[in-house]
């Protein structure tokens, strides 16, 4: 039995969950945009990932082996039921309300990363999450009052938040034995049949808002291509740097999209936004920097010993 090894922050590392959580802020105006039930959009985009990227992993020599779908299924799991309730949440409350209530992940994701993984949470991480997550309700309710709220949407949008750690814990851990690809594989497979499974049981890929036409299929590749490609990128830095700074980065994912639907659906930007977007991103900043400084000695020590 191998011994794990306590992950460290890096510089690639960062900039892959940044990259990241950018594709997931923009892809959220691109889905709260798509005109279908949130379950057709989630069934329709796993099944297009889970056949490119078995494509990809056989093409590169990969197997979907019994080991992988053992280490990854229950990070597809989790990843299948936050697509589930956070676009049935995005299509039945406001965009502002979900995003907002996930970017909470890092006060349930703190225990996990020191307990499961061995990180040590220093006090920057804990002072930004309690600046930036109050800076992100700024974001997120500061503009103007919409009237797309439901009790449903936000009753779906809290289930999402939990199942979003769910998927970033469990994503950690696999990716200690599996691959990117492996795990990306083995992700959408399992999220597939988990998506499938409850948009065939409520009949919603029967009904006219459920299913494709060229501009809804059209639609569907752009959210493969964008916010999929950011579970890439998270999942690559997973094993590059700490669960702590990755989850902290999700804290910019309001603010993506809060500027994304301004540039792209023209929706304003009030003062209280702006304040909130400006203390999240320079919280961020606090947060990244002191990580660097600290790899920074870390890389250095041996050489003064």
């Amino acid at each position: 039995m191998t011994d794990v090894r306590i992950p460290q922050p890096s510089t690639e590392g960062a900039a892959g969950a940044f990259t990241a959580v950018t594709m997931w802020g923009l892809g959220n105006v691109l889905i709260a945009a798509i005109p279908m039930n949130g379950l057709a959009i989630g069934t329709y985009r796993l099944a297009l990932g889970t056949l490119i990227y078995l494509a990809v992993l056989y093409a590169r020599g990969g197997r979907l082996s019994a080991r992988v779908i053992r280490a990854g299924w229950i990070g597809g799991f989790a990843f299948g039921l936050d697509i589930a309730t956070f676009f049935l949440a995005i299509r039945n409350t406001s965009v502002a309300i979900a995003v907002t209530l996930s970017a909470l992940q890092p006060i349930v994701i703190a225990g996990a990363a020191a307990l499961m993984f061995g990180e040590k949470i220093q006090r920057r991480h804990i002072l930004g999450a309690l600046i930036a997550i109050p800076a992100v309700g700024l974001v997120a309710f500061g503009g103007t009052p919409t009237s797309d709220r439901s009790l449903f949407g936000d009753v779906m949008a809290v289930l999402a938040l939990f199942a979003w750690a769910a998927y970033f814990i469990a994503s950690k851990k696999a990716r200690q034995t599996l691959t990117t690809m492996e795990y990306m594989t083995t992700l959408n497979l399992v999220a597939f049949i988990t998506v499938f499974s409850l948009a065939l049981t409520t009949g919603v890929l029967f009904q006219p808002d459920g299913q494709l036409d060229p501009g809804r299929a059209l639609a569907i590749v752009a959210v493969v291509a964008i916010p999929g490609t950011g579970h890439i990128l998270m999942n690559w830095a997973h094993a590059h740097t700490t669960l702590m700074l990755t989850s902290l980065a999700t804290l910019a994912m309001p603010v993506i999209s809060t500027v994304g639907a301004y540039v792209f659906l023209g929706q304003e930007i009030s003062w209280l936004q702006l304040v909130g977007i400006a203390t999240v991103l320079i919280t961020l900043a606090f947060v990244v920097t002191g990580d660097s400084k600290d790899l920074r000695r870390q890389k250095a020590a041996p050489a003064s010993e």
